[in-house]
C-alpha cells in the first residue's frame, strides 16, 4: 500500500492550464515537505493519444510525487480530484483509495454564458462518492464558483476558493526582456475558438491592427481566420505549443486577454502567468476581483490607448509590472498550496523535502505485453525490443512473437515467448484463430498486463477476441506508414478496436501514399523508431577489429534482409564479382548480412566475411558504404549512421513502398537509389557509391537531416499508460440514495 499526505486525482494529460497548475501545486506541496501521490485518470474528453503532461512526468521523474501504479491501493488524509470531467465517468480500474478529507478542484464553470451545461453535476458527485467518499467542491475561482451557486441544487462547497499555484521565480527569466524600438503585443492560449474574441472588430480591437505596435499570438490557429480575415500586417502567428511559454511571454511588452461571448473563463492561468513575467496585462473588468489592482482593466478598443499612455510613462509601466508579480507572489504562490492543505490535515509529517526523494520512488510498476507478427523481416519484433529496452527498471515488458527471431528477444534479457503462425504449423486459419484466441486469452490471464501492443499490419481475429476478455487493458497498435496505395482499407477499419494508433515516424513522410496518411493526425507519432541510440553502436576502430576487417581498406556492408520472399541474388552476385580480388576491385572487403530468419543459404565466395549478429546497426561505422533493401529499420538506421549507402527495394506486394522510400533518400541527396529490374543500373550506381567524393555528398547530406530516435518517446508513452486508469466502457446513471444506502 502507499502511504502519502495527499494523493492528487485527475486526468493529467489536458494540455494546458489545468495540468500546469496541477503540477504547480503538487511541486509547492512536495518541496514543504508532504508525502504526494497522483492518481492519473483517463476518464475525461481527450483523444487516448494524449500522454501525461510533461510537467507531471517531470515530478515523477525526480521523485517529488509518485505516480501511482494501476491496483496499487493508497491511503491518504487528502485527496485533492481536480476538474469535474475527469469524474464524469468510470475508471475501468477503480482507485482503491482510502482517506480523510476529499475536495474536489473545479477549473471549469457548471454552465457556459449561454446557459449550456459543461457537465453533469449529479453523475460527478455520485461518481467522486462513490470512489473517494463525501466530496466538498472547492471552485478555482470567483466565475466559477457563481455557476455553482446558481444550479438548482449546488453541490457542497469549501467556504475559499481553491485558486491555481504559480511560483514567480519561474518566470524570473521571461523578466529580463530587453526593451523593443515597437510596443509588442500579445497572447497565448488553446486554439479553441471561444477562447478567442468572436468578431473582427473586437479581435483587431483587443490585438491593434496598427503601424505603431507588433502584435504576437501564440495558439492562434487557422480556424480563427474566417473570423479575422484578413490577418494584419502587424501580426505574427504561432500555433499552440510552438514555443514554451515561458520564452514567449519573455518576447512581449504587454498581454491583452479578451474572449467570446460564451466562454467564462474559470481562472485565466496564463494571465498569471504574463503577470509572474512582469507584463503588464489587458483584463475585462469582470477580472477585477481576482487580480485587483495588478492590471489594467477596459474594453478591448481601450487596449491601444493604454498601451500609448504606458510608452510614454515609464515609471508607471514599471510599477504595474512590479504589482503585478508581487500579487502573484502574495495571492498565487507556492504558499498559498501549503497553508490551506496545511488547516485541513496539519503541517507536513517528514519536514521540508529535498530537492529531490531517491529516484526509485518515482520507478514505474507497470506491465507491459507486445505482441509481434511473423513479418518477413525483423522490423515488427525489433521496433518492440526498441521500446521495452528502455523502459524504466520497475516496468516489466514480456514479447510475445511469431516470428522465429524469438532469440534476440532473450539475448537482450526481456522476457519472451515464441508463438506459431498458422502456415508453419499447417493449420487452416479458422482452427488457428480459435488457437490463437485461446493461447492469448491465457496469456493475457497469466502476465496481467496493464498495456498491450501489437506491432503488424494485420490485426488477427483471434488476438481481438482475447482482448475483448479486458476492457480495462490499453490495447496499442504501433503501425509503420508507407502502406501501398490503396492497400489495407479493411485492416485500418479494425483501428477501432484499439485504444491508440502509435506510428514510428517516417523519413519519406512527404511522400507516403497509402492510406494511414488519412488518420495519422489521429495517431499518437513519433520520430523513426531506431534499436540503438548513435552512442551505443561501436566505434570504427573496435567495430572493424571485432569483424577482423583491415582497418586501411574500404569496407562495404551488404544487408539484404531476409530474402524469404523476393530474391536479391542477382544484385549480391554483381557485388560479389565487383570486389573480387582475382577479377575487380582487389581494396574492397565485403561483408554479408545475414538475418537469423533467413530462409535462404546462400553460399557465400571466399572473399566474402559474413557478420550474423543483431543489431547489425552496432557495427556501421565499420563500414565506408552499404547497399541495402529498404526496409523501416535499415533504411533509418543507415541515414542515421550518415553511411553511404546504394538502396534497393523488395518489391513483393506484401511489403511496404520501399522504392518510394529508396526514391526519396535518393531525391534529397542522401543515399543511391537502383531498381531491382535494372541490373546495368545496379552496377552502375554501386561504382558511383566506391568513388569517395560521392561517399562524402551522401553522409554530409544524412548528417544535415539526422532525426531524433523516436524509440525514447514512444516508451515513455506506454509507460504512461500503464500508470492511467482508461475510462470504464459501462455507462453510468446517478441513481437517488435511499434511507439504508451507506458507501
Amino acid at each position: 500500500m502507499m502511504d502519502v499526505d495527499i494523493l492528487i486525482a485527475g486526468d493529467f494529460r489536458f494540455p494546458g492550464g489545468t495540468s500546469t497548475s496541477i503540477a504547480s501545486e503538487a511541486r509547492a506541496l512536495a518541496v514543504a515537505g508532504y508525502r504526494v501521490g497522483l492518481l492519473a485518470l483517463a476518464t475525461g474528453p481527450l483523444a487516448p493519444r494524449r500522454p501525461i503532461h510533461a510537467e507531471i512526468r517531470a515530478l515523477d521523474d525526480a521523485g517529488l510525487a509518485r505516480l501511482v501504479p494501476q491496483n496499487e491501493p493508497v491511503q491518504a488524509q487528502l485527496c485533492c480530484l481536480h476538474h469535474p470531467l475527469a469524474f464524469s465517468v468510470l475508471p475501468a480500474v477503480p482507485p482503491l483509495v482510502t482517506c480523510r478529507h476529499c475536495i474536489l478542484v473545479v477549473h471549469h464553470p457548471a454552465v457556459d454564458a449561454s446557459g449550456a451545461a459543461q457537465y453533469d453535476v449529479p453523475a460527478v458527485i455520485a461518481i467522486t462518492a462513490a470512489l473517494f467518499g463525501p466530496t466538498l467542491w472547492a471552485p478555482v475561482g470567483p466565475k466559477v464558483r457563481v455557476t455553482l451557486e446558481n444550479l438548482p441544487e449546488p453541490p457542497p462547497m469549501t467556504p475559499e476558493d481553491w485558486f491555481n499555484i504559480l511560483d514567480p521565480d519561474d518566470f524570473a527569466a521571461a523578466r529580463a526582456r530587453l526593451p523593443h524600438r515597437l510596443p509588442v503585443i500579445g497572447r497565448h492560449s488553446r486554439p479553441q475558438a471561444s477562447k478567442w474574441p468572436g468578431d473582427r472588430e473586437t479581435f483587431v480591437a483587443a490585438y491593434p491592427d496598427d503601424p505603431g505596435v507588433r502584435v504576437r499570438l501564440l495558439g492562434y490557429s487557422a480556424e480563427l481566420d474566417p473570423v479575422v480575415a484578413p490577418r494584419p500586417a502587424n501580426w505574427e502567428v504561432l500555433p499552440f505549443g510552438a514555443l514554451p511559454v515561458r520564452d514567449f511571454l519573455g518576447s512581449l511588452d504587454y498581454f491583452s486577454y479578451f474572449h467570446g461571448p460564451d466562454w467564462i473563463e474559470a481562472f485565466g492561468r496564463s494571465i498569471l502567468e504574463a503577470m509572474a513575467s512582469g507584463l503588464v496585462c489587458f483584463l475585462p473588468p469582470d477580472f477585477r476581483n481576482l487580480f485587483g489592482d495588478a492590471a489594467v482593466y477596459c474594453t478591448p478598443a481601450e487596449v491601444l490607448g493604454h498601451v500609448r499612455r504606458l510608452q510614454q510613462d515609464l515609471p508607471a509601466r514599471q510599477a504595474m509590472a512590479a504589482r503585478a508579480v508581487e500579487t502573484v507572489r502574495e495571492r498565487f504562490g507556492p504558499g498559498l498550496a501549503v497553508a490551506r492543505v496545511q488547516a485541513l490535515i496539519g503541517p507536513p509529517s517528514v519536514g521540508r523535502a529535498a530537492a529531490s526523494r531517491p529516484a526509485e520512488a518515482s520507478r514505474c510498476t507497470g506491465r507491459i505485453l507486445y505482441f509481434t507478427s511473423n513479418g518477413v523481416g525483423m522490423g515488427h519484433l525489433t521496433r518492440c525490443m526498441a521500446t521495452a529496452r528502455r523502459m524504466s527498471p520497475g516496468t516489466s515488458p514480456v514479447v510475445i512473437t511469431m516470428s522465429k527471431a524469438f532469440g534476440v528477444v532473450q539475448d537482450e534479457g526481456i522476457h519472451v515467448e515464441y508463438l506459431r503462425y498458422f502456415r508453419s504449423i499447417g493449420l487452416d486459419h479458422a482452427t488457428w484463430t480459435e488457437k490463437l484466441t485461446d493461447e492469448l486469452t491465457a496469456i493475457l490471464s497469466y502476465h496481467q498486463p496493464d498495456v498491450f501492443v501489437f506491432d503488424g499490419n494485420v490485426p488477427y481475429g483471434g488476438m481481438l477476441a482475447a482482448l475483448d476478455s479486458r476492457p480495462d487493458l490499453w490495447r496499442v497498435w504501433q503501425r509503420r506508414p508507407l502502406w501501398r496505395p490503396g492497400v489495407g482499407a479493411e485492416f485500418l477499419r479494425l483501428a477501432s478496436a484499439f485504444d491508440v494508433v502509435l506510428e514510428p515516424g517516417e523519413f519519406a513522410d512527404p511522400v507516403d501514399r497509402g492510406l494511414t496518411t488519412a488518420s495519422s493526425a489521429d495517431a499518437f507519432r513519433v520520430a523513426p523508431i531506431r534499436f540503438l541510440d548513435l552512442e551505443e553502436a561501436y566505434s570504427r576502430k573496435l567495430a572493424r577489429s571485432l569483424l577482423g576487417l583491415d582497418p586501411d581498406r574500404p569496407a562495404v556492408l551488404m544487408q539484404f534482409g531476409a530474402g524469404n520472399n523476393f530474391d536479391l541474388r542477382h544484385q549480391a552476385e554483381t557485388v560479389f564479382e565487383m570486389a573480387d580480388p582475382q577479377t575487380g576491385n582487389r581494396d574492397l572487403q565485403i561483408v554479408f548480412a545475414r538475418w537469423r530468419i533467413s530462409e535462404n543459404d546462400w553460399p557465400l565466395p571466399a572473399h566474402v566475411r559474413l557478420l550474423d549478429a543483431f543489431p547489425i546497426s552496432r557495427y556501421l561505422a565499420a563500414f565506408d558504404c552499404a547497399v541495402a533493401t529498404a526496409g523501416y529499420n535499415t533504411f533509418h538506421e543507415n541515414i542515421a549512421a550518415a553511411l553511404p549507402t546504394l538502396f534497393v527495394s523488395n518489391d513483393h506486394p506484401e511489403q511496404d513502398e520501399q522504392w518510394l522510400r529508396a526514391e526519396f533518400a535518393a531525391l534529397r541527396g542522401m543515399a543511391l537509389r537502383a531498381r531491382t529490374e535494372d541490373p546495368h543500373q545496379f552496377r552502375r550506381k554501386f561504382q558511383c557509391l566506391l568513388e569517395p567524393q560521392t561517399r562524402a555528398r551522401l553522409a554530409a547530406a544524412c548528417s544535415a537531416a539526422r532525426q531524433a530516435n523516436g524509440a525514447s518517446a514512444a516508451a515513455r508513452f506506454l509507460e504512461g499508460l500503464t500508470l492511467t486508469r482508461k475510462r470504464s466502457p459501462l455507462a453510468f446513471r446517478p441513481v437517488p440514495q435511499t434511507a439504508g444506502w451507506h458507501r
